[in-house]
């Protein structure tokens, strides 16, 4: 009974966190020219391989690109893509893909150090890490928007609300943005769980 109503508790805080984030993101038929590229270079990223994209993809084609190979997964995948702040958009030059289990994926070392290494070589760099909850019988009957869960929230916290990456945001510099894929909508999320910092401030 105690855990169904933590995951209650979880799903209402994380579809009031939703209303006030950003939309879904809008795909449009250019968007689809780069999507075999992309499925191309996530089959190839593999094994902590690192694939390049020459020309560079465009943020929302990269998306699209990473919804489409996801969308009918049974495993969650963690897709990381390394690029620079390019007007409104993000070119995305090259990826890592890690492919988890059906309800969980970790970032492995060398991609959490890559991750770091890259974004902070450059004021311009931006990182985008797109994720996908796979279809479950609960989430066909809810037919939800995309819904992080807690630990997707405390993954943002860590790695992209930091006092030095909020001041690269506010100076519009480059960024790591988080995508969830869920239900075949792709949405970024950027607030972190208020239920997770109570919980950390009633341990200390």
């Amino acid at each position: 009974m105690a855990s169904w109503m933590a995951i209650a508790k979880e799903i209402t805080e994380s579809a009031l966190l939703a209303s006030f984030e950003t939309d879904m993101v809008q795909f449009r038929l250019e968007h689809e020219y780069d999507v075999p590229r992309v499925r191309v270079a996530l089959r190839r990223a593999k094994d902590g391989k690192l694939a390049r994209f020459r020309p560079p993809v465009n943020r929302n084609g990269f998306l699209l690109g990473c919804l489409d190979y996801t969308e009918l997964r049974s495993e969650e995948h963690l897709i990381v893509g390394y690029g620079f702040k390019y007007g409104a958009t993000t070119k995305i030059e090259s990826v890592h893909h890690v492919t988890g289990g059906a309800n969980r994926v970790a970032i492995p070392p060398n991609v959490a150090h890559a991750l770091w290494d890259y974004y902070s070589q450059h004021e311009s760099n931006e990182v985008i890490l797109f994720h996908n909850h796979p279809q479950t019988l609960l989430w066909q009957l809810l037919d939800n928007l995309p819904l992080p869960s807690q630990a997707d929230r405390l993954t943002l916290e860590t790695r992209a609300l930091q006092p030095a990456q909020i001041l690269r945001r506010l100076l519009g510099h480059g960024r790591v943005m988080f995508f969830l894929q869920e239900n075949g909508f792709v949405k970024e999320f950027t607030l972190p769980s208020v239920l997770a910092l109570l919980e950390a401030r009633q341990t200390v």
